[in-house]
C-alpha cells in the first residue's frame, strides 16, 4: 500500500504543471486585483483602487501557498501548539505563554500608525477569505482541524517570535555567570572581553555618527548575588531553549550585507547585497512578492503571516539587514519574601495570572505565571523542569529567589512593523532613515541606497540605558532598572561614508575603543573576507557581488594551517589528513578534499574549552586562533597530560585522522566535502505516516563555517543546519536588474511545481529576477480577485 501511494505521489509530481488562469469572487476588496504568477511562482500583485487591496491580496496568496506554516507560527507565539500536536508540544507552550508574546502583541496594536493598523486588518481579511473558501492545505486534513480566523494580533505575535529568534541573549547572562565562576576574571575577559584589535568594524573612525549612551561596563561583577542553585536551574532552562521547535537558541545565526557607492561600481550607481543567515527551513521563512497599489510599491522577501516587504526595494530605494545582536534582554534577580520581592523602597507583590493550555488527547493544563515590574518570572519554567508538577505559586523551603526577564520586544512601544511599511514607501535615503524611528526589535544593521546615488548605514532599535554591566544579571533589591533608551540620533549610523562602501557581517559595529552595541565579540573572519574582496575590486559589478556571496575561501583555515602543517604525524591516518590540506586552496567547494580534512581537525580544536567549561563547541572561533598562536592557557589540560598548544594540536591531529578514516575510509579520493556536508531541509510533516518523506529534501552544499558563503553545520553529523536563508542583489542604476533567491520554493504543497524549484538554484549560487517588468517573468498565469 505504501509503495502504491508513493508511486501515485510520484506520478502527481511528474504531471504537475502551471495552473490555468482563474477569477475568484471575494469579500473585502474595494476594487479588482490582478495577480500574475511568474515562472518561479512569484506573485506580482497589482491593485488600482486602494493600497489596502494590495495587503488583502498578499494575505490571500500567503495563505494559498503557506497557510499551515502561518498556523504553526501563530500557535507557537500564542502557546497553543498542544491543541493540535498533543502533549509533545506542552513544554514549548508553557515557555511562550510565560513570556507572553501574544499579550504583548495585543497591547502594541493600538500604538501602531493608522496605515499599519489598516494594513494588518486588510491582510487578515485576505487570509480569512482564503480560509472561508475551504480549499485548505493537506496538513489540516491530516491533523483534523480547521484554522480559526486570522487577526492583526496573530501577525504581531508571529513577528515577535521572529524577533525573539534573532535577539535572544538572555542565555548569555547565564553563560557569563557560569564562565566567570569557572575561570575567573582574567579567563572571562579572554573569552568574552574586547573585540580583537586589527579586525574590521562596521563603522570607521572618520565616519562615526552617533554612539552608545551606556557607561563602559568596566570589570564584570556578580552584584545580583544569584545563588548556585538558581544558576543551575537557569542553565537547565537555557538548554531547553535550544530544543524549541519554532525559535531554538543557536549560536550560528548571522548575516552578510554590503553597499557600494557609485564611485566603486561599474554602473556609477550604488550596488547592494544581502544574505541573512538563519536556520534552513522547509518551507522557507521567506516568500518573494511584488506588491503595487496606487501609492504603495515594494518587491522582495516577505514573511508569510506579515504584510509588506522585509528585505527588498521599491522603485527608488533598496535595503538589506544583518543581525546586530545587542544586549536588549536582562535578567533580574528577585529576592523573595513569600510572594513579594525586595526593592530599595520595600516589598513589591508579584502579580499572578492563570493560563489554561488545551492539550490534544489529554486534560487541559493550568499554568500560573508570576509577573514583576521587570517582566515575567522565567525561573518558574526551570522549576517546572526540575520538579515536574510544581506550580508557580508553591512555596519551597529554603528557596528565596526568582528571576524575571525584561526584553524590548515585549514593550508596548514595539512598533517595528510601522518601520518596515515606512521603509517600503520611502522615496529616498533620508525618508528611509526617518522611517526607522519606529523600529524597536530585533536591532539590525541596515544598509541602504537610493537611485540618486546615496548610500548609508544605520542600526535602529531600542537599546536600554543601564548603570550596571548588562552582561550579568541585575538585582531588584539594589534598584537596578533601565533608565530609558538610547536616542535615535545617537544610534550608530553613517551617510555616504568616505570609503565609498559599508559592510557588516555580525562583527563589531563601533570603531575600536570603548564599548560596542553588539554581543558578537569574535565574529571576524567573514567580515575580513568581505572587506578584502571589496578593496581588491576598484569597480565592482553585480556579477562580482554575486560571486562574493558564493565565496567559500576560509580565513580561519588560513590562520590555523601553518600550525597544522608543522606537526609531526604519529599515525598514517594523521599523515594522510595532513597531506590532504597541504595543497588545499582553502575553499570549501563540493569536490574539496582539503575542506573535509580541515573540518575534522577543527572539530577537535573546538574541544579546547571542554575541560575548563564543560562546553564542547563554544562559539569563540577567534579565541581558538589566538590561543594557538600565543600558546595560551586554553590548550593546557592537566588531566590529559597536555602542557602546551603543540601537544594539544598534535593530539587533535591524531584524533581527527582516526575519526575521518572511521567515517569515510582511508582513501582520500573519497573525502569530497559534498559527500559529507549536506543540507537537510526537513518538513514539519516529516513524521507523518506514509507521506512524510515526500516533503523532505537533502542535497550536498558548498561553504563552511566562517566563509562568506556560510554553511554552518553540526560538528558531529556535519549536516548543514544554517546559512544563507536568502540572497538579494540590488542594482540602483536599473532596479529591475535586481536578483533574489532562497532555498525550497514559494509553495508548501509538495505537488506544486513551485515546491522546491528554487532549491538547486540556491545551492549553485544562482538567482532569479526581482523585477517588476513582465518581460522578465517568463511563463505566467493569472489570478484575478474581484469584489
Amino acid at each position: 500500500m505504501r509503495l502504491l501511494f508513493l508511486g501515485l505521489a510520484g506520478l502527481l509530481l511528474l504531471v504537475s504543471c502551471v495552473p490555468a488562469n482563474q477569477v475568484r469572487q471575494v469579500q473585502g476588496l474595494s476594487g479588482p486585483v490582478n495577480i500574475t504568477f511568474d515562472r518561479w511562482g512569484i506573485p506580482h500583485i497589482r491593485a488600482l483602487s486602494s493600497d489596502m487591496d494590495v495587503f488583502f491580496a498578499q494575505g490571500y496568496v500567503h495563505a494559498q501557498d503557506r497557510l499551515f506554516q502561518m498556523e504553526l507560527g501563530r500557535r507557537a507565539a500564542q502557546g497553543r501548539l498542544s491543541e493540535i500536536l498533543g502533549s509533545g508540544a506542552l513544554e514549548q507552550d508553557r515557555f511562550f505563554r510565560t513570556w507572553g508574546f501574544y499579550r504583548a502583541a495585543q497591547a502594541s496594536f493600538p500604538n501602531h500608525t493608522e496605515f499599519t493598523r489598516r494594513a494588518l486588518e486588510a491582510y487578515a481579511a485576505g487570509v480569512n477569505q482564503f480560509i472561508r473558501e475551504g480549499n485548505l492545505p493537506l496538513p489540516f486534513a491530516l491533523l483534523g482541524f480547521t484554522p480559526e480566523p486570522w487577526t492583526p494580533a496573530d501577525t504581531l505575535a508571529w513577528g515577535k517570535l521572529q524577533s525573539y529568534d534573532l535577539g535572544q541573549v538572555w542565555q548569555d547572562e547565564i553563560d557569563n555567570t557560569f564562565i566567570l565562576s569557572k575561570v575567573g576574571l582574567e579567563g572571562f575577559n579572554d573569552l568574552r572581553g574586547a573585540y580583537p584589535e586589527g579586525w574590521p568594524t562596521v563603522l570607521q573612525p572618520g565616519d562615526l555618527r552617533g554612539s552608545d549612551d551606556r557607561a563602559n561596563p568596566g570589570e564584570p561583577t556578580q552584584l545580583a548575588g544569584m545563588s548556585p542553585a538558581m544558576l543551575a536551574m537557569l542553565q537547565e532552562l537555557a538548554q531547553f531553549s535550544e530544543t524549541l521547535r519554532m525559535a531554538p537558541r543557536t549560536a550560528d545565526q548571522g548575516s552578510n550585507n554590503w553597499v557600494l557607492g557609485g564611485s566603486r561600481t561599474t554602473t556609477g550607481k550604488p550596488l547592494l547585497a544581502n544574505d541573512p543567515h538563519l536556520r534552513l527551513q522547509n518551507p522557507a521563512l521567506w516568500y518573494i512578492a511584488d506588491l503595487r497599489g496606487p501609492g504603495y510599491q515594494a518587491i522582495g522577501a516577505t514573511i508569510p503571516g506579515v504584510p509588506g516587504v522585509f528585505l527588498g526595494r521599491n522603485d527608488r530605494v533598496a535595503w538589506g539587514a544583518t543581525n546586530v545582536r545587542p544586549d536588549v534582554m536582562d535578567l533580574f534577580v528577585l529576592d523573595l519574601e513569600g510572594q513579594s520581592y525586595r526593592t530599595p523602597t520595600g516589598l513589591v507583590p508579584l502579580r499572578l495570572r492563570q493560563e489554561v493550555i488545551q492539550v490534544r488527547g489529554a486534560d487541559p493544563v493550568t499554568l500560573t505565571v508570576r509577573e514583576s515590574e521587570y517582566g515575567p518570572v522565567i525561573s518558574d519554567l526551570g522549576r517546572a523542569f526540575l520538579r515536574p508538577g510544581l506550580t508557580a505559586g508553591t512555596a519551597i523551603a529554603g528557596e528565596n529567589q526568582a528571576v524575571a526577564v525584561r526584553w524590548t520586544g515585549l514593550e508596548p512601544q514595539d512598533t517595528t512593523l510601522d518601520a518596515y511599511l515606512g521603509m517600503n514607501r520611502a522615496r529616498n535615503a533620508a525618508e528611509f532613515r526617518e522611517a526607522l524611528r519606529r523600529y524597536a526589535a530585533p536591532m539590525q544593521n541596515f544598509v541602504y541606497a537610493d537611485v540618486d546615488g546615496n548610500i548609508g548605514y544605520i542600526a535602529p532599535g531600542l537599546i536600554p540605558v543601564r548603570d550596571w554591566d548588562g552582561r550579568f544579571p541585575a538585582s531588584a533589591r539594589q534598584g537596578q532598572q533601565w533608565k530609558g533608551y538610547v536616542a535615535f540620533e545617537r544610534l550608530p549610523q553613517v551617510v555616504n561614508p568616505r570609503e565609498g562602501f559599508v559592510s557588516s557581517a555580525n562583527n563589531r559595529v563601533l570603531p575600536h575603543g570603548g564599548p560596542d552595541i553588539s554581543s558578537y565579540t569574535t565574529e571576524v573572519f567573514r567580515a575580513q573576507r568581505i572587506r578584502d574582496l571589496i578593496l581588491a575590486t576598484p569597480k565592482a559589478s553585480l556579477a562580482d557581488m554575486a560571486r562574493w556571496q558564493g565565496d567559500t575561501y576560509s580565513i580561519i583555515a588560513r590562520e590555523m594551517l601553518p600550525g597544522l602543517l608543522a606537526l609531526q604525524p604519529q599515525s598514517e591516518a594523521a599523515r594522510r589528513l595532513q597531506d590532504a590540506v597541504r595543497g588545499w586552496d582553502l575553499r570549501a567547494e563540493l569536490d574539496s578534499i582539503g575542506a573535509t580534512a580541515f573540518a575534522f581537525y577543527y572539530r577537535e580544536i573546538s574541544r579546547m574549552l571542554e575541560d575548563e567549561l564543560e562546553l564542547r563547541y563554544p562559539p569563540v572561533p577567534y579565541t581558538f586562533v589566538k590561543t594557538l598562536r600565543e600558546d595560551g592557557r586554553w590548550c593546557r589540560n592537566a588531566s590529559a597530560g597536555i602542557q602546551n598548544c603543540a601537544q594539544f594540536m598534535a593530539q587533535a591531529l591524531e584524533k581527527a585522522g582516526a575519526e575521518l578514516e572511521r567515517r569515510l575510509g582511508p582513501d582520500p579520493t573519497q573525502w569530497q566535502w559534498g559527500r559529507l556536508h549536506q543540507a537537510s531541509l526537513i518538513s514539519p510533516l516529516a513524521s507523518t505516516p506514509l507521506i512524510g518523506g515526500l516533503f523532505n529534501r537533502t542535497l550536498p552544499t558548498p561553504g563552511s563555517m566562517h566563509t562568506v558563503n556560510v554553511a554552518n553545520y553540526n560538528q558531529d553529523t556535519f549536516l548543514h543546519t544554517s546559512g544563507a536563508s536568502l540572497r538579494t542583489l540590488f542594482d540602483l542604476s536599473d532596479p529591475d536588474n535586481s536578483r533574489i533567491i532562497y532555498p525550497m520554493g514559494q509553495s508548501a504543497d509538495v505537488f506544486s511545481p513551485y515546491f522546491d524549484n528554487l532549491l538547486w538554484l540556491w545551492r549553485d549560487n544562482q538567482t532569479v529576477p526581482m523585477s517588476t517588468r513582465p518581460a522578465d517573468w517568463g511563463q505566467t498565469w493569472t489570478l484575478e480577485l474581484r469584489p
